[in-house]
């Protein structure tokens, strides 16, 4: 555990560096990261303008969600969301053959390798308007509280990197379906809304997307008292089980790669 940790730490500081040799791209990308930030909570404020409540959600419940959400995909963008994108480009220009020789778990290289430091300004815009937001909502938390909330947000991003890593896994047997990454841009986004909006579509849709529903929506539950053990356990159950399929899903999906010396 020790080895990996030293390791990650020196992709930081070499994603880094990287950011730091190019300071003006830095500079727009951390202003397009604040730009859609703000964008997001601006669109929430005019979606719910005329409205005081939104499939059971009232307005004020819903901008939380968008503040969780926020958080969320602000640290999913700065961990993942890059590696993934390389992922599609390794597999698909048989590179992938540099990560499985080396000593190190594949899977811990190609989804923890790059750190896109400008998207952590969409994690602290989500910080600052969860606290602004809750003092005028007047919701009281103790540390307790806020402790298990930010707890069961790791478990939805742990939920979130496990359905990304299954889809990107697919890559193995079609490489050129790297559009598959730009898909799940969209499929994330979905996780911004209540989870109710989704329960008029079919059944087997909503079956499929349930996973994706809890993601932001359960947290945001526990810390206004609206959820229920059903949902806590869901999140958790969800989060294990998919972790544990994009693990086995890998390493059954290797055994079909072909190598580029093959």
């Amino acid at each position: 555990m020790q080895r990996y940790l030293r390791v990650y730490r020196k992709l930081c500081e070499m994603s880094l560096e990287t950011l730091m040799a190019y300071r003006a791209n830095f500079i727009n990308s951390m202003g397009s990261s604040f730009a859609w930030g703000i964008f997001s909570f601006i669109s929430i404020f005019l979606l719910t303008s005329k409205t005081t409540s939104v499939y059971g959600w009232k307005r004020e419940e819903i901008i939380l969600l968008t503040c969780a959400y926020s958080i969320m995909i602000g640290v999913f963008h700065t961990l993942f969301s890059r590696n993934f994108e390389r992922m599609a480009e390794i597999i698909n220009f048989a590179q992938l053959d540099t990560f499985l020789v080396k000593p190190m778990d594949s899977q811990f290289l190609l989804s923890m390798r790059w750190v896109n430091y400008t998207a952590s300004t969409r994690v602290l815009l989500g910080i600052g308007f969860l606290f602004y937001f809750r003092r005028i909502i007047a919701i009281e938390l103790n540390p307790l509280a806020i402790a298990l909330f930010f707890v069961l947000l790791f478990f939805g991003l742990l939920l979130l990197y496990s359905i990304w890593f299954i889809v990107a896994t697919f890559l193995i047997w079609s490489p050129r379906l790297s559009n598959l990454i730009e898909l799940m841009y969209s499929v994330s986004g979905m996780t911004r809304f209540p989870g109710e909006m989704y329960k008029n579509a079919s059944e087997y849709l909503f079956l499929f997307l349930l996973p994706i529903t809890l993601i932001i929506t359960t947290p945001i539950k526990f810390l206004v008292a609206r959820a229920s053990l059903f949902d806590v356990l869901s999140l958790l159950f969800f989060a294990a089980v998919l972790f544990v399929i994009s693990r086995k899903l890998w390493k059954f999906a290797l055994r079909y790669y072909t190598s580029a010396s093959s």
